[in-house]
């Protein structure tokens, strides 16, 4: 397989990674890239190529999950848990069932009002909460 392919997929797969906020296009791309390498060298040795890329691949993954590196979702920027920790007042009653409206003291995304529901237990109008996640657009919160 020529190895234009090879470099083809591998910047395809780097862009994928550009715009997800995991690692996970991050592995195949140096896989790709490493196996156009060896279709640069040795052309007509598919099999040594795919081998070398799914090597690569495998490798990568296992060092990434083993370091735990990008499992870290505490304040990703970019992502809806960077508004985790958020605290605010109850304006109507919630619970995990039963959607009410919560008022924050920083805004989310320009807005200051949110619907929202009780990770745990019923919270009254007027009770302090805390941002745990953001599910849609309705935030989940926790009693202070």
């Amino acid at each position: 397989m020529s190895y234009f392919f090879w470099l083809i997929v591998a910047v395809a797969a780097f862009v994928i990674e550009m715009m997800m906020p995991t690692f996970f296009a991050l592995f195949a791309g140096v896989g790709f890239l490493v196996a156009a390498g060896v279709a640069f060298a040795s052309p007509e040795s598919l099999f040594a190529q795919l081998v070398v890329a799914a090597i690569f691949m495998i490798i990568g993954a296992v060092i990434f999950k083993k370091n735990r590196i990008g499992d870290d979702e505490r304040n990703a920027v970019g992502t809806h848990n960077e508004f985790t920790g958020i605290e605010g007042k109850a304006t109507r009653s919630l619970s995990p069932h039963s959607e009410g409206e919560v008022e924050l003291y920083e805004p989310i995304v320009g807005n200051r009002v949110w619907p929202a529901l009780s990770l745990e237990g019923e919270i009254e109008a007027g009770g302090q909460v805390r941002v745990v996640k953001l599910r849609g657009n309705t935030v989940v919160v926790e009693k202070i």
